[in-house]
């Protein structure tokens, strides 16, 4: 390896096949730099797949959450998502990239042939005393095949509800719904907000009681010992809509029905919580009252959803402040446009993030959650079935001291947990979110 690995540096050309092109944070993958150097993706001591699991090493060390083998001119540059953000770690020859991606494909059984069509597998692997979960999708592109491998580990699905960012009245509004235990649990936000983690976070939460607990699941993410899980199968006919309504026959006391994609398992999930289920799903939603937008959208009348929603989480993810090199200083030009524009006070100083060993000079280290959690009470009844906008029942929420989102995320930047960087990422609504957020000082 090259003495300051965490420096952009260009390795010593031996011969085509042990060059490596242009590391540009080798420190994020030593253990692939070093096997590429020694040429040992085929030996006898690495096996066919070394230069795999040297890269899944390096990846899992650096909690990186997936991994991007991405096809150029020059040859094949390897990519990781940490913290949600995404940092280059080698360039690779074609001849290397093309035999790293060939190892993924031995080890998950797909044939190496180059594919002409968009493909995906799931492997699961033995790795540091524990079990990773690997989902590889496979895509044809200008220069040659892209491959992002996503790295799940059910090590990170035994968070407590408390470890995920929630606290106070949110917890409070979630615990009540245990205790009464009917109607349906909506986790709304983008792709990459954290919804499945909240799901079996509230799975485990759930699953200590004497209930009966059945999932229905495209994909199944994780196992959870204790809970009957069920694969989604259209090409047999067991589709989510199929699947809720043959559930009622099993006597669940809970049902998580996964994504809520489409008009069929909407309202298949409508139907059963009307029964008296307790239903567990996720949504895309860019806020808590916008899930009434998205259910609406897919055919739901507003009596439906007034007598068949309970609660709402909705969550986006924030990175993490390095809490050794975090520090206060004044706010920068753009952050005092951006308070001024969402018309909240402008601080005297904030948290900001720093440079150090610890955190790889990011001045980040890990992610939380950022939450909405509304508990549908009887004037958010009376509205529904009125026909109440989005606006009209976002004022409703704010005269009552709802705390919306942005409130959630100021509170956290101004404890040093994140930065007013990461609130600004969110990119929440403008002034229309400020009422409830105001009474919070950054």
């Amino acid at each position: 390896m090259p003495e300051n690995a965490d420096e952009p540096v260009d390795m010593v050309e031996l011969n085509e096949e042990k060059r490596i092109s242009r590391p540009i944070h080798a420190d994020l993958a030593p253990l692939l730099v070093e096997s590429l150097a020694d040429n040992r993706g085929e030996g006898e001591t690495e096996g066919p797949s070394g230069w795999a699991r040297a890269l899944l090493l390096d990846a899992t060390k650096h909690r990186a959450d997936a991994i991007h083998l991405d096809p150029d001119s020059a040859g094949l540059r390897v990519r990781m998502r940490i913290d949600g953000a995404m940092e280059d770690a080698v360039s690779l020859t074609p001849q290397q990239g093309n035999r790293l991606v060939n190892q993924f494909k031995t080890l998950a059984g797909v044939d190496p042939v180059v594919q002409f069509n968009a493909d995906e597998a799931r492997i699961t692997l033995s790795q540091d005393d524990r079990e990773i979960d690997l989902r590889l999708a496979l895509i044809p592109s200008l220069e040659g095949e892209k491959l992002t491998i996503r790295v799940l580990d059910p090590g990170n699905l035994s968070y407590g509800l408390d470890e995920l960012g929630l606290d106070g009245i949110d917890l409070t509004h979630i615990r009540r719904w245990f205790d009464s235990l009917g109607g349906m649990f909506l986790v709304a936000g983008p792709v990459g907000a954290g919804k499945t983690t909240t799901l079996y976070s509230l799975l485990h939460a759930l699953k200590p009681g004497n209930r009966s607990v059945i999932t229905l699941e495209d994909p199944v993410e994780y196992s959870v010992d204790g809970i009957t899980q069920i694969q989604i199968d259209e090409e047999h006919g067991l589709t989510f809509a199929a699947g809720i309504t043959a559930l009622a026959r099993h006597d669940p006391d809970v049902v998580l029905v996964g994504e809520l994609r489409d008009g069929a398992s909407v309202q298949a999930a409508c139907a059963a919580a009307a029964l008296g289920r307790a239903i567990l799903a996720t949504l895309h939603a860019r806020d808590a009252v916008g899930t009434l937008t998205a259910l609406r959208y897919f055919g739901v009348d507003d009596r439906d959803i007034a007598s068949t929603v309970s609660v709402v989480v909705a969550q986006r993810l924030v990175r993490k402040l390095c809490a050794h090199c975090r520090r206060r200083s004044a706010p920068t030009a753009e952050e005092k446009r951006w308070f001024e524009f969402m018309e909240l006070p402008v601080p005297d100083s904030c948290w900001e993030p720093g440079q150090c060993d610890e955190c790889r000079g990011s001045g980040y280290w890990g992610r939380t959650g950022v939450f909405e959690v509304w508990r549908l009470e009887e004037d958010d009844y009376h509205l529904l079935l009125a026909g109440a906008t989005e606006r009209e029942i976002r004022g409703s929420l704010s005269s009552r001291g709802h705390r919306h989102f942005l409130a959630d995320a100021l509170q956290k930047a101004e404890a040093g947990t994140t930065s007013v960087e990461e609130v600004r990422r969110l990119r929440l609504a403008g002034p229309a979110f400020s009422p409830v957020a105001a009474s919070v000082g950054v």
